[in-house]
């Protein structure tokens, strides 16, 4: 076997293993800024964001089960054509294993970060929360806030530079057993007061005489709001 030959082989057997680096820039591509602002585009409330984030999550499934395809098919054909290559029968059986070690590992990969990122939950939760929309069966709460609030991007293994259409506030109900986070769409231009926050410095009887709560209607499953109004003055 001459070196242009040998070269040749050698690419043929490595193209599996070739094939793991366009499927990683899909899913780079999958969890890059410019997904969410396709599937945002001029959503500004709960239910447009929600949707949003149900398609940027099926996105993001379609493009590593191409990313797999790719390994798939970049495996059937260097087997074909070393197989074509007498010179090449004896590595088919390389060819395959590599094939299969790369299709194994894409396949932990993938599915780790589509199962822990999470990106299955985030769409069945988004997709529950949309039908909760429609249906009007809302969670209703009167609940205080607490003080701060920070920018949020949609729910997923999203990287650096997402937009955040959100602003992440806590809020507590009269138990003030816990402060959960709640989503409120930068649509609803929600900002309360800071005299109409809770002042975790002063006793609960004193907030419940000073300080407003909030009737606040959001999704069961991410907490997204739909409402929020002073309740009380």
């Amino acid at each position: 076997m001459n070196r242009k030959t040998a070269a040749g082989v050698t690419l043929l057997i490595a193209l599996p293993f070739l094939s793991v680096f366009p499927a990683l820039l899909l899913i780079l591509l999958g969890v890059s800024g410019p997904i969410d602002s396709i599937c945002i585009r001029n959503a500004s409330d709960a239910e447009g964001l929600l949707r949003a984030c149900r398609n940027a999550g099926l996105i993001l499934c379609a493009l590593a089960a191409a990313g797999i395809f790719i390994t798939v098919l970049a495996t059937i054909f260097s087997v074909r054509k070393l197989w074509s290559r007498e010179e090449g029968r004896n590595y088919v059986g390389h060819a395959l294993k590599l094939g299969g070690i790369i299709f194994l590992l894409e396949l932990l990969l993938y599915g780790t970060l589509l199962v822990k990122g999470p990106v299955f939950s985030v769409i069945a939760d988004a997709q529950a929360d949309l039908r909760q929309i429609k249906s009007g069966e809302l969670e209703t709460e009167l609940l205080w806030m607490y003080p701060g609030s920070a920018p949020a991007c949609l729910p997923g293994p999203y990287g650096a530079g997402q937009p955040a259409p959100l602003t992440k506030y806590y809020a507590a109900d009269g138990s003030l057993q816990s402060w959960d986070p709640y989503l409120f769409p930068n649509g609803l231009d929600f900002a309360p007061n800071p005299k109409h926050v809770y002042m975790a410095s002063k006793p609960k009887e004193w907030n419940e005489e000073n300080v407003p709560r909030y009737q606040v209607s959001y999704t069961s499953r991410l907490r997204f709001v739909v409402e929020a109004v002073m309740a009380d003055s």
